[in-house]
């Protein structure tokens, strides 16, 4: 199953990769900033709402992020065929 796994991402075109690797850094830059945010949160301001912004970024870093990885593995599919 993970040589599979492995087997798929080296057989994605470099375009493919190239928007899955962009992708998932900005994910990890959003990732950061609601890090950062939720910091602030805890060690400087108790404001609720600062709280909520800084769940909300950390769980929409993690879904853009999967779906760049399921995304880009589809759209390969699809332009060779496959499906």
């Amino acid at each position: 199953m993970i040589d599979k796994m492995k087997d798929t991402f080296q057989k994605l075109e470099t375009q493919t990769k190239t928007i899955m690797k962009n992708g998932i850094q900005f994910c990890f830059f959003l990732c950061i900033i609601s890090l950062i945010v939720l910091l602030t949160y805890d060690f400087m301001v108790e404001n609720p709402l600062l709280f909520d912004i800084g769940i909300v970024l950390f769980k929409m870093s993690l879904l853009f992020s999967i779906e760049f990885l399921i995304c880009g593995i589809v759209v390969d599919s699809l332009k060779k065929n496959m499906i």
